[in-house]
């Protein structure tokens, strides 16, 4: 199914999702003239995380005003809570990239917490809900004293009581074991849209398991660069490795049981992410390097799936000649899930279907769930799968 072939609301989602050229205008009046079924649309945005850039391209061409007010109260609420909190989680970023400073640690920021910085248009336009790390395993000492030196506990939140209870060495040796993380940081704030600060440093940007890839995560650290963030210097990955991070990471939790039976597994900001950091960065990227980086880690399989889906629903941005580099003989990957099994399982219908249908967790083959319960085990302790 084309893009064009779904329903207005839905093409009006993904339509607003990135940021819209300037002659993109005069295409979201018409669409907006043409009446919306809001509930269907508000839905969605919400669901994908989408909302606050609808917002923003509205706003971009003069539009908002056209909107019901009880939707524009929703938009100016929403804007002005994640203003409060990412303003708030940027700034207990910066107190840790500083005390990281401290220590000598070359620790790159990731995904939604440097994207919001560098990449989309306002601070309030990208919707994260917590700090994403990527550190050499070798320093996890170092990395847990300079946390735990700021008051972080390796812990989970009893929400009932208020309190964070720090988890058993065993259950934090499991997790760091059985994931591509270590046990998650947290810390209570004063601040009410941001009560409890969620710290997440991952030690490998693939999966555990029967994973078939594996990306070193020393060559990314050697490889990362100096960014200011909130104007404090910090780490992001070179452009290439940020494509082939956001990549891994859109993959696996498309693919992924455990994020497909929480229903995180097809979100379109991922998807937005990953468009609108090859769009900012184009002139920067190496893109002759990026197709031997990406052979050399035989991750073609991976990319391609991304490049393949942000041009089917945004449009074209990614060089030709590298999708032709990259393209796999056999596409009918493309529609595989579960992949953690030895024979992953296939949708039953086409990508927009599954991307706009919540429904879409009925028909997932519960057969496959052994490998999602192993990590829940690991991560939330054995029997709470």
């Amino acid at each position: 199914m084309k893009r064009e072939e779904i329903s207005k609301e839905r093409q009006l989602v993904l339509l607003t999702a990135v940021e819209m050229n300037d002659s993109q205008g005069d295409e979201l009046k018409k669409m907006l003239d043409g009446g919306i079924d809001w509930s269907e649309a508000i839905y969605q945005m919400i669901t994908h995380r989408t909302l606050p850039m609808f917002r923003y391209n509205l706003k971009k061409f003069n539009l908002y005003d056209s909107m019901e007010k009880e939707l524009q109260r929703l938009m100016d609420t929403q804007w002005a809570v994640f203003e409060e909190r990412n303003n708030c989680y940027l700034e207990k970023l910066s107190e840790i990239l500083k005390e990281f400073e401290k220590y000598n640690l070359v620790v790159p920021v990731l995904k939604g917490n440097l994207l919001a910085s560098i990449v989309y248009p306002s601070i309030e336009s990208r919707i994260f809900n917590d700090l994403d790390m990527l550190m050499n395993l070798d320093d996890v000492g170092t990395v847990v004293k300079a946390l735990e030196d700021l008051g972080y506990i390796q812990g989970n939140y009893d929400e009932e009581k208020d309190v964070i209870v720090e988890v058993p060495r065993k259950q934090k040796v499991l997790h760091q074991m059985a994931t591509h993380e270590i046990h998650q940081f947290l810390k209570l704030s004063d601040n009410k849209f941001a009560k409890l600060v969620e710290v997440d440093v991952n030690h490998d940007i693939l999966w555990k398991g029967n994973c078939p890839y594996k990306v070193m995560t020393k060559d990314l650290i050697q490889r990362a660069v100096p960014v200011e963030i909130n104007s404090t210097k910090g780490y992001m990955l070179d452009y290439i490795d940020n494509i082939i991070q956001l990549s891994c990471h859109l993959y696996k939790e498309a693919c992924l049981m455990i994020w497909i039976a929480s229903l995180k597994d097809l979100k379109i900001y991922k998807f937005a992410d990953l468009f609108m950091y090859i769009r900012k960065f184009f002139d920067k990227i190496d893109w002759n390097l990026l197709v031997k980086r990406v052979k050399e880690y035989k991750l073609e399989k991976i990319v391609y799936y991304n490049f393949y889906y942000i041009e089917l629903m945004f449009g074209e941005i990614v060089p030709q000649f590298v999708k032709d580099s990259l393209e796999p003989e056999d596409l009918s990957y493309l529609d595989e899930y579960g992949i953690e099994n030895k024979e992953p399982s296939k949708w039953p219908y086409d990508f927009f279907t599954r991307l706009f249908d919540v429904n879409r967790i009925l028909n997932i083959d519960q057969s496959k769930a052994t490998g999602m319960n192993r990590f829940l085990d690991a991560k939330f302790g054995e029997g709470q799968s």
